[in-house]
């Protein structure tokens, strides 16, 4: 969903082999600091785990329809072009807004390919840093599973400043002046800013491509004409709405529709006193969004965005920081088919109590101090009511 897989992959097999032969990232871009991670440790009996990944590959293929519980899994293949140890992050599920993670698994293989996984924070998001240690073409191939508890109202509130969203960056181009022009176009006569989601909607599903696209910026997809790559029409949606004076950002999300996709990008916004979200790529219509049509992966930052336009191992330019793997040693590269994707689908859903959705985040909370999931977040994934959910998050 977020770039044509052939020309990603030889992009970032030609970014990564330019790091090999220099001995740096490509521009050497000052990449955003981590906080220290905390290690993920593996449970003393993985038969628990493999008990919950096997009901998630069962889970008939539909879409969520109302809150509940949505299983969330995805992974990564990548190939060492050089023997040592290597760096790579990928995002995790986060406990914002209507959701928080109940559990969560990964696993590579090979199996000893891997060194450790470290839970680690960015600027209010958490990533999934994965080292690995091998010899030169090497592939290694990294999977996860988690369960994400979606409500129908927040759990964790969004005080997000307005102010930080309102201004242009280096993919979200709202001071230029197509941009501008354009925003002034799609204005509705209403004022409102759903309205105005509305018109950037169809503006974009109506967009005709006249060459192909060569960034995923604001600017760049609009240069081009393509409506089929969502980051890019994430970047340009905000920067429009930015035009405006509506302060927005976009997300990496995975929709729980039971497809497989790399990724999807939407965009909130800031209206009438609180964050709203929609989807410009259409995949969604619904202005609001629903909790329940996103599983939220990454909230994208300001440094995100001015990191977009550099050039990055294995990512395209246009697209931010952390929202898909982020190769951060040389010497590495995504590989073949799978070298990126995600897929969520419900498996539960009921109505989540207020008492619930607290001690879910609460239990999630723990796992990132901790490192290690307990009983209560194994039984809750498995609960299929809301009545086994209250209890499963009781236990000790």
């Amino acid at each position: 969903m977020s770039w044509n897989r052939l020309n990603r992959v030889q992009i970032a097999a030609f970014c990564s082999l330019i790091g090999t032969f220099v001995g740096c990232r490509p521009d050497s871009p000052k990449l955003p600091e981590l906080a220290p991670g905390v290690v993920i440790k593996p449970p003393s009996d993985s038969t628990s785990d493999d008990g919950i990944i096997t009901k998630i590959k069962a889970a008939p293929a539909k879409s969520m329809s109302g809150p509940g519980l949505a299983a969330a899994q995805g992974g990564t293949t990548v190939r060492l072009l050089k023997s040592g140890t290597h760096e790579l992050i990928i995002p995790l599920p986060q406990a914002v807004d209507a959701q928080a993670p109940l559990w969560y698994c990964v696993r590579s293989s090979p199996a000893n390919a891997v060194v450790e996984y470290q839970i680690r924070s960015r600027e209010g998001n958490q990533v999934l840093s994965t080292k690995l240690k091998g010899e030169a073409n090497q592939e290694v191939k990294i999977e996860w599973h988690a369960v994400v508890l979606i409500a129908g109202t927040s759990i964790v509130p969004n005080r997000t400043a307005p102010a930080d969203f309102a201004v242009a960056t280096e993919c979200v181009q709202s001071r230029s002046e197509k941009i501008v022009q354009l925003a002034e176009k799609l204005w509705p006569k209403s004022g409102k800013a759903a309205d105005f989601a509305l018109n950037i909607q169809t503006h974009i599903r109506e967009m005709k491509q006249a060459k192909q696209p060569k960034s995923l910026d604001a600017l760049g997809i609009l240069d081009s004409g393509a409506n089929g790559i969502c980051t890019a029409n994430a970047n340009l949606a905000a920067a429009l709405m930015r035009a405006k004076g509506v302060p927005a950002r976009t997300m990496a999300v995975i929709p729980p529709i039971s497809q497989r996709l790399e990724m999807h990008r939407i965009v909130e916004y800031f209206d009438e006193g609180a964050w709203k979200v929609f989807d410009p790529s259409s995949l969604h219509a619904d202005i609001p969004m629903k909790p329940f049509q996103y599983v939220i992966m990454a909230k994208t930052t300001k440094a995100d965005e001015d990191l977009a336009m550099k050039l990055r191992m294995g990512a395209m330019p246009g697209c931010p920081f952390a929202q898909e793997i982020e190769l951060l040693t040389a010497g590495i590269t995504p590989w073949g088919q799978d070298f990126f994707w995600t897929q969520a689908k419900p498996i539960a859903e009921f109505d989540v109590t207020s008492d619930a959705a607290k001690s879910a985040a609460d239990r999630w909370k723990q796992f990132l101090d901790g490192g290690r999931a307990n009983e209560a977040m194994t039984a809750a994934a498995n609960a299929r009511t809301s009545e086994e959910l209250s209890q499963a998050l009781k236990q000790k």
